[in-house]
């Protein structure tokens, strides 16, 4: 009454024995009957060489003590495909040798083609996930070539510079996308080299800084997934910026360092570089700037903690928990 294939073979009189289902499996497959007489020294017919050689592959790796698991997948003389699953275990005589193998094999063809439409639905969605990450990206270079082209227009400098900000600001949410388009696991961004990237765009950005600002970048491998990456992606952003504009004035040289790694589930990253620092009267939590005030509200939106020490340089220290 078990709906599995049950049989036992030995190695010089072939199949000594096995059930109904087993016998209907073989006609289903090859349109013959099969019986303990003919067993399977003569198996039916027509069965492919490389099907026999395999067949006798794992029996004998059976009768040299082995259990043997693995799927076969072949197709009925209705043209329909068979999935199961076989199990082959060796039988020990009184003397602990074995003569005899035993075989069960169960019928998993619905529960194969379930996983394998599964898998292609997930690798479409996985397609679609990449191609709107990658328009989202698009988007975003159109709008940052947008306000490119209405710089060209500017000639007042501060304007000039809201514009570049807004560029900058608008490349760093842009190379995230760009992070998860190419990437296979869009649960996590690989953070560091999204750092290391940004943090080289910002400097070139700002064209004169290339030739006397250095980048001191000691970024571990960190991964963050989307909502997590774009914050600190653009407060990292903001204080690249700052230091850029206001850490090194009359074109004076110096470095900015990018620590990054984390620990126990905490991400620590530290910017900081070794210029004149803040002014003494400046708040950095109360400012009038739209900068800092972006650093802190993006802070809170990490749930994060971020220190300033403002004695060699500006030296900003963030922790948050990793999602």
């Amino acid at each position: 009454s078990s709906s599995h294939l049950f049989w036992t073979y030995e190695k010089d009189k072939g199949l000594t024995s096995f059930n109904k289902n087993y016998s209907d499996a073989i006609f289903d497959l090859y349109g013959k009957k099969v019986t303990i007489k003919e067993g399977l020294k003569t198996r039916p017919q027509p069965v492919k060489k490389e099907l026999l050689s395999f067949w006798d592959e794992k029996y004998n790796e059976a009768l040299s003590g082995q259990q043997v698991e693995f799927i076969t997948s072949r197709t009925n003389k209705n043209g329909n495909r068979i999935v199961r699953e076989v199990f082959l275990n060796p039988i020990y005589d009184e003397n602990n040798n074995v003569n005899e193998v035993s075989g069960i094999a169960h019928d998993i063809t619905e529960k194969t083609l379930a996983e394998e439409q599964l898998k292609e639905s997930l690798k479409e969605k996985e397609v679609l996930l990449k191609e709107v990450h990658h328009r989202v990206k698009n988007n975003l270079q159109v709008i940052s070539s947008i306000l490119n082209l209405q710089s060209s227009y500017v000639t007042e400098e501060s304007t000039l510079n809201i514009l570049r900000e807004s560029q900058n600001r608008i490349k760093s949410m842009a190379f995230i996308h760009e992070s998860l388009y190419q990437t296979n696991d869009f649960s996590q961004i690989n953070f560091s080299e999204y750092v290391v990237s940004l943090s080289q765009n910002l400097v070139h950005s700002y064209e004169v800084f290339d030739n006397f600002v250095n980048l001191n970048l000691q970024v571990k491998d960190v991964s963050l997934n989307l909502d997590q990456s774009i914050p600190c992606g653009l407060l990292i952003n903001e204080l690249i910026s700052n230091a850029l504009k206001y850490a090194f004035p009359k074109n004076k040289k110096g470095t900015i360092t990018i620590d990054l790694f984390e620990k126990d589930k905490m991400v620590f990253l530290n910017i900081k570089d070794d210029g004149v620092g803040l002014p003494e009267n400046i708040d950095y939590r109360d400012t009038g700037t739209l900068g800092l005030q972006l650093v802190i509200t993006l802070t809170e939106q990490l749930g994060g903690k971020i220190e300033l020490d403002n004695t060699k340089g500006a030296n900003y220290s963030l922790t948050f928990k990793k999602d």
